[in-house]
């Protein structure tokens, strides 16, 4: 628990020496060291919104539908009775862990989160779903690997429509009634099963291992039915989609035509996607959302390559403190032999230029796996994204979360600095004072709402400059923040539609 200032004073009062403190439990971390992901989320929501990066599979979607029906169902048969709502929470979970537990034994890679989690129960001969066990791994699969929780399948089962809040009950849900079709069609595969009491009763259950695996192979994820790849489409992509997501799916579709492929990679549909209209094979056929795709794919530029000097000043200071001008220097001389002009302006700002962003993209992921000519790719994706950089920022683009627009203005007013003192305001404004502004913060809201104590700041300023946090370690290099064009791939793949 996290100790008051007041507590500390008391403490120290009534001490009348000194003495040995136990070690503090702080521990590093962080992924996002500048606080500039949000943005690319924002972003994102215009094109992708309501999808994320796991849920990429038709069946799971209608296992949650279909175990919610089932809860109305065994309700219906006896009325008198009646559940409570932890009743027919307890319900659900254990038909998404039999689900998830039953695909494990039949691949021990299936595409499910939770594999982990699961291993210890892939060499059990069966499991009871009741006691304190099981409610542990319940309440942890809820809000972590469980298909439900929300970094998984739950916010997209809601917002594309497959269950909805019930009118009574906390955390209780129904299935809407046009989904019924689809879910009798699904159910047909597991007639011969329902009577189970896994299946057919609330409350304890024990489930025997050659039972899951049974199921496992009736209701796999690689076999959804007809019924159930229309049912995803129109919420993915269809009627039932909204009308951004319709618009994003459809340049998923239109980028896969253009480029007159049937073996597609995901890198070169990206790259269509991104491409200026005369790039396009049939500039007519590019959806006007194509901008806010390249709009995605420019933020992503930028984020990169500013956390890509983050991750080289880094690894620069770790011989020693050094100054900014020093840092500045350093860089400059990795550019190598490259003639550097007199301003920022004709070095880093000259007119607007039709290259994809995607290509720049990899070029700055490249240089940071093979943590080789990291600097000229920094610059590159500098270069492009001011290039690009929309004149004012959107209503999310918050201010400490340095937008582009933002960043161009600060770019235009240092133009006619040389190079150096260019790099010199772009290591103190864009990388220090944003990683220190974001670390304190973010440490701040932690320790008051969470109680956390993770040490998110890797460098401070000593004596001799810029230096490394005590027992800070370079670690990996930063990575593109996935966009959620696999998943829309998976999904398509999935229901036929490619």
């Amino acid at each position: 628990m996290p100790v008051s200032l007041t507590e500390l004073l008391d403490e120290a009062a009534s001490r009348e020496e000194p003495q040995i403190t136990s070690k503090i439990g702080i521990s590093p971390g962080g992924v996002d060291p500048l606080g500039l992901r949000q943005i690319n989320f924002g972003l994102m929501d215009r094109v992708f919104p309501d999808l994320n990066n796991v849920a990429r599979h038709i069946r799971p979607y209608v296992i949650m539908a279909w175990a919610w029906r089932r809860v109305r169902r065994i309700l219906e048969k006896d009325k008198r009775k009646g559940a409570t709502d932890l009743e027919m929470r307890d319900f659900v979970d254990r038909i998404e862990a039999i689900y998830a537990w039953s695909q494990f034994l039949v691949d021990p890679h299936a595409d499910l989160p939770g594999a982990v989690a699961m291993r210890e129960l892939l060499d059990a001969e069966s499991y009871v779903f009741g006691g304190e066990e099981w409610e542990r791994r319940r309440d942890m699969r809820r809000y972590s690997t469980g298909l439900i929780s929300p970094l998984n399948y739950g916010p997209s089962l809601q917002t594309m429509g497959w269950i909805k809040k019930a009118d009574e009950g906390v955390g209780v849900f129904g299935t809407p009634l046009e989904l019924d079709p689809v879910l009798d069609a699904f159910e047909r595969k597991l007639e011969s099963e329902l009577d189970h009491p896994a299946f057919s009763r609330f409350g304890r259950v024990r489930v025997k291992r050659e039972d899951a695996e049974r199921w496992g192979k009736l209701w796999s994820m690689e076999k959804p039915l007809k019924a159930e790849r229309e049912a995803l489409y129109e919420r993915l992509g269809g009627s039932k989609a909204s009308a951004s997501r319709q618009q994003g799916i459809a340049l998923v579709r239109a980028g896969f035509e253009d480029l007159g492929s049937e073996d597609y990679d995901v890198e070169e549909i990206r790259a269509r996607m991104s491409d200026p209209p005369q790039a396009w094979d049939n500039s007519d056929a590019r959806p006007a959302t194509a901008s806010d795709w390249r709009a995605v794919q420019v933020r992503q530029v930028f984020r990169l390559a500013l956390e890509g000097l983050f991750f080289w000043t880094v690894a620069t200071l770790g011989d020693g403190p050094m100054h900014s001008r020093a840092l500045a220097d350093e860089f400059l001389a990795e550019l190598g032999k490259a003639q550097i002009p007199e301003t920022a302006a004709t070095w880093l700002l000259p007119s607007r230029v039709n290259r994809n962003p995607v290509k720049v993209l990899k070029l700055i992921k490249a240089a940071l796996r093979s943590r080789d000519e990291i600097a000229p790719a920094i610059l590159a994706g500098l270069r492009h994204s001011l290039r690009e950089a929309p004149a004012e920022s959107l209503e999310f683009e918050t201010f400490d979360r340095l937008p582009l627009a933002r960043a161009h203005k600060e770019a235009e007013q240092w133009r006619d600095l040389t190079p150096r003192e260019f790099l010199v305001r772009a290591i103190e404004t864009w990388v220090m004072a944003q990683h220190t502004y974001w670390c304190v913060n973010r440490g701040l809201a932690d320790a008051r709402g969470r109680g956390k104590t993770i040490l998110r700041l890797r460098i401070v300023m000593d004596e001799g400059g810029w230096t490394q946090t005590p027992g800070t370690t370079l670690g990996n290099p930063p990575e593109a923040t996935p966009d959620r064009l696999e998943t829309a791939l998976y999904l398509l793949r999935e229901c036929r539609a490619l």
